[in-house]
């Protein structure tokens, strides 16, 4: 079987994957890993949500029974493989978030515990990672700021020195984006830190529904929690089946772009997909 491969995720609307259960006057909000409170997106999504893209938008309509079995099966219990897919799809995890900035506008924002967990996904993809998750205590942020002082939100954090250069490079071809700009606006935060900003500075909108004269009807005003644009996450495509990851990866150029969770016909839940071609060079 071939290494799987990651794909980063680069929203760029607003997500919402939800849980279905209010939280602390929230009535919809995204869903969270259970013991980080990290945000992510459950692996049966992020498969669904591919399934969808390969019929409709990356033509690999005459391999989705094939790469993601056929709808409706009944596989069974007997160990045969049935009709399940051949490819395998983890959670989509959190990475970078996106957090408004007193100056500067919004930064990239990490935590040690989410660099220490991307390592270890990339070596299960067969990658050699190249950094170290750097340590430092609450209250304290890598950045490039040259002040002694951050401000993200309404909390201030004191300059403990800069981003290593190999964890730049390291993040460029998940993002996607240039190192330099990558330089400018990554903030890691302790992981006490972080957490607060993975609960509490995530968008949430008042949502409604109105009758035939245009006002809210009654009951229907509920309060909406979602990942905000430029938010990025990644997930990890194995296979099952041999040669089902050569038959996904010609997709990925072919459509750059994968809509997951709710909303969609208001626009939301749209992520471009990012591949940097290193494990599909691998098999050529």
């Amino acid at each position: 079987m071939a290494d799987p491969i990651l794909l980063g995720l680069m929203a760029q609307t607003h997500v919402h994957v939800g849980i279905g259960q209010a939280t602390e006057g929230v009535d919809l909000p995204v869903a969270r890993e259970r013991a980080t409170q990290w945000p992510f997106i459950p692996g049966s999504g992020v498969k669904g949500a591919f399934r969808v893209w390969a019929r409709e938008q990356a033509g690999l309509g005459a391999e989705v029974n094939a790469l993601f079995g056929r709808e409706g099966a009944d596989t069974g219990d007997d160990g045969d493989d049935g009709d399940a897919g051949g490819l395998l799809f983890s959670d989509a995890r959190l990475l970078l978030l996106p957090v408004r900035a007193l100056v500067k506008g919004a930064r990239w924002v990490t935590s040690p515990g989410l660099l220490r967990r991307l390592i270890r996904d990339m070596e299960r993809a067969g990658q050699t990672p190249g950094f170290a998750a750097p340590e430092l205590a609450r209250g304290q942020f890598l950045g490039a700021d040259t002040d002694k002082w951050l401000g993200l939100e309404e909390r201030e954090f004191e300059k403990a020195g800069d981003v290593a250069p190999d964890l730049i490079a390291a993040l460029a071809p998940i993002t996607g984006e240039d190192e330099a700009w990558l330089r400018e606006r990554l903030v890691i935060l302790h992981d006490d830190d972080f957490v607060w900003f993975a609960r509490y500075a995530l968008p949430v909108a008042a949502r409604n529904e109105l009758n035939k004269n245009k006002r809210v009807k009654d009951g229907a005003l509920w309060y909406e929690e979602s990942l905000a644009p430029e938010t990025c996450l990644y997930t990890l495509v194995g296979e099952r089946k041999a040669g089902t990851l050569g038959k996904f990866i010609p997709g990925l150029e072919r459509a750059p772009h994968v809509q997951m969770g709710g909303n969609e016909t208001i626009g939301q839940g749209w992520f471009r997909i990012v591949h940097d071609g290193r494990e599909r060079d691998a098999r050529s």
